[in-house]
């Protein structure tokens, strides 16, 4: 009972928080974009790309690459890195219709045969990795993380 107090009251702050936040904002859509990225988005020399196994934070990379950068999502490519016991059609489906990707941007599969013989959890879906191949996007992402933390740490 106490945990789920602990959480209803997180939940209202939050709530608290993003009302006082535009967020048809582009200028706040990007620096949030840029700290997600500059901790979960490919740095070398790949282009543009991100891979987790949450769905949310994929649509919510996705959206606002589209929102930012008038992405095109037809240039999107997905792989997706899954457990031995998982059923790979099934699985590239769940990500398709997740993301609304076509089937046909789930350009490879990879199994991690360490996980021979071992259950997978029926929510796990794998990690489905998404590149854009814009190199340019990558750059200013990063640059706009680097200069915005360390802006904060010289005024702060």
């Amino acid at each position: 009972m106490q945990k789920q107090t602990r959480l209803s009251e997180a939940d209202k702050q939050a709530a608290t928080i993003l009302s006082l936040i535009d967020l048809r904002d582009k200028s706040i859509l990007e620096l949030t974009l840029a700290l997600l990225y500059i901790g979960e988005g490919f740095k070398g020399n790949s282009g543009t790309g991100m891979g987790n196994s949450d769905s949310l934070i994929l649509k919510f990379f996705i959206n606002v690459l589209k929102v930012c950068y008038d992405l095109d999502t037809s240039k999107i490519s997905c792989e997706l890195h899954l457990r031995a016991d998982q059923n790979t059609e099934s699985v590239k489906k769940y990500w398709a219709e997740e993301l609304h990707l076509p089937l046909k941007s789930f350009k490879s599969i990879s199994i991690d045969k360490r996980t021979v013989g071992s259950t997978t959890y029926p929510t796990y879906h794998g990690v489905c990795v998404i590149r854009c191949g814009n190199i340019a996007i990558q750059r200013r992402l990063i640059s706009l993380a680097n200069k915005y933390c360390r802006k904060i740490l010289n005024e702060g």
